[in-house]
């Protein structure tokens, strides 16, 4: 058993500091304002508006800016654009090359700073700064190309106090072996590696530790499509009924961000191998 966690929880982290906004394509529209050097694209959604501008010869620079309903700016983040293809002949496809690169800014509903911090080729870099409400720094880190090389935390009366993760992924409570035991009992016959040859679940965990959805994915052979169904069915069955394997406790710890518990997702790939029933569990917001 191999459990993998994402490469930069932090980065991550910072994407999804508001539940609501989703990802959005760009488009040019009629509201465009054209100029000689930089043009700025305007998107009007119904939870949030969003205006990108863009930079350089070839608009391989831009920033985005995220603006409540009522006008006031709640994000700016700054992105490059890579080549289509790499020097060493790797081709990239369009989401794959928009990276962070340059200033992130967060805001409170106030319009008093939050998260400040920089990117470096998609990673962060030079100084992560976190401020209570009231403007008080609440974190002072720093970070060499995505590696954290100090990290300060205060109270909100100015206290050092210790510093836990900015943002800490969700986590199972019970023994890997006890888990891999009930899945190799309940998938065993199911899960044969070559009609059935691997199933993907994703498990929504709630701010509570409480597993609310599970979606399943059914990987097989051509010839035996027809018993997708009903195997996704069963697997959701038996992943929404684990035993607990801690007395009186969810099977899980919910993901934690900047000290507030949130939802988040695990995504457990379930196999077979010669010693048979396998799994792997990766965390994401």
């Amino acid at each position: 058993m191999r459990i993998t966690l994402y490469r930069n929880y932090l980065i991550i982290a910072l994407y999804f500091l508001l539940p609501w906004l989703p990802g959005q394509s760009v488009y040019a529209q009629a509201d465009s304002v054209h100029t000689k050097l930089t043009y700025t694209v305007r998107h009007e959604f119904a939870d949030y508006d969003e205006e990108i501008l863009y930079y350089g010869k070839h608009d391989q620079y831009f920033t985005v800016r995220i603006y409540r309903k009522n006008g006031a700016l709640f994000r700016t983040d700054s992105y490059t654009l890579l080549p289509k293809t790499l020097a060493n002949g790797f081709q990239l496809d369009s989401i794959s090359r928009i990276i962070h690169h340059g200033p992130t800014k967060i805001m409170y509903p106030s319009g008093q700073i939050y998260i400040n911090c920089d990117y470096k080729e998609d990673a962060l870099h030079g100084p992560f700064m976190a401020f209570y409400e009231d403007g008080t720094i609440k974190r002072k880190e720093f970070y060499k190309n995505g590696r954290l090389t100090k990290s300060q935390c205060y109270t909100p009366e100015g206290v050092e106090q210790k510093c836990e993760p900015f943002y800490q992924p969700a986590k199972f409570l019970g023994r890997p072996q006890d888990l891999q035991a009930y899945l190799n009992q309940k998938l065993a016959s199911v899960l044969d590696g070559e009609k059935v040859r691997r199933i993907n679940a994703s498990l929504t965990i709630n701010e509570i530790g409480q597993v609310v959805r599970v979606s399943v994915s059914v990987y097989t052979a051509p010839y035996a499509e027809q018993q997708v169904p009903v195997v996704g069915s069963y697997v959701q069955q038996i992943l929404r009924n684990m035993p607990e394997w801690m007395p009186e406790k969810f099977n899980w710890k919910p993901a934690v961000n900047d000290g507030v518990t949130i939802a988040s997702t695990c995504v457990m790939t379930i196999f077979r191998t010669y010693g048979g029933i396998q799994y792997n569990l990766s965390f994401r917001m």
